[in-house]
């Protein structure tokens, strides 16, 4: 039975079975088209060191120099950016199956832009980026694989930032709130959740909390959709 060590942030050491993050291992786009063995394989080839990080802990700093990869095995992590004057930006949120930084490891950045913390407690691999590129002395088709991959995460999240982009440039509150939820991909009459709380989605959407919430119950009025918390329904 394959297994691996384990770190949170007390310096904490256990062995962990592989098996129980396998499911959603095979969801992560890096591992696309690799079947359970390969992948375990992969993991151990490119020396992944699996983390659990409490709620509201940071597992990467603004300031600091990207070296590794980070994979979202349970839990949600959240991208935020701090300005001059101490407001911060929620720039994305991760679930599980997400992955963080390959972008700014692969821009060889010497500072991060953007804090990754913890939103919940969560369990997170971290891959160092040196060792996804650097083709195993077996050149196993596995890893080239996963180079592949990687290239068309990097290529897939310019495409979301350009999105987010999108949604920024939108002149009024609705026109973003309906950007946004156009970006799920839902259909009308379809009933979905979205990741952000209300104040999650004002600070996303770069509104203020009670304008937003204001917009929102004038949209329901109008008959433009459906709300409970963060559940939505288009109509």
């Amino acid at each position: 039975m394959y297994e691996f060590r384990c770190y949170n942030h007390e310096n904490y050491e256990r062995m962990i079975n592989l098996q129980e993050y396998l499911t959603i291992l095979h969801s992560v786009r890096l591992f696309k088209g690799i079947d359970s063995a390969g992948i375990e394989s992969l993991l151990d080839c490119i020396g992944a060191q699996i983390s659990s990080v409490k709620k509201g802990n940071v597992i990467l700093l603004a300031g600091d120099k990207p070296r590794n990869v980070g994979i979202v095995l349970t839990g949600q992590v959240h991208i935020v950016r701090d300005d001059c004057d101490g407001n911060r930006s929620l720039i994305a949120v991760l679930l599980p199956g997400d992955i963080f930084a390959e972008a700014l490891c692969c821009a060889q950045v010497s500072e991060s832009p953007v804090t990754v913390m913890a939103d919940l407690d969560s369990v997170v691999a971290m891959v160092g980026f040196e060792y996804i590129l650097r083709t195993c002395q077996n050149s196993c088709m596995f890893h080239r694989k996963m180079v592949e991959n990687m290239l068309g995460i990097i290529a897939g999240k310019n495409l979301m930032l350009q999105s987010h982009m999108e949604i920024l440039s939108m002149k009024t509150i609705r026109s973003k709130v309906l950007r946004y939820m156009d970006s799920f991909g839902v259909k009308k009459g379809r009933e979905f959740s979205i990741p952000l709380n209300r104040d999650e989605l004002a600070n996303y959407l770069c509104v203020d909390r009670s304008a937003l919430s204001h917009e929102l119950s004038r949209m329901k009025q109008d008959g433009l959709l459906e709300y409970s918390k963060n559940r939505f329904v288009l109509k």
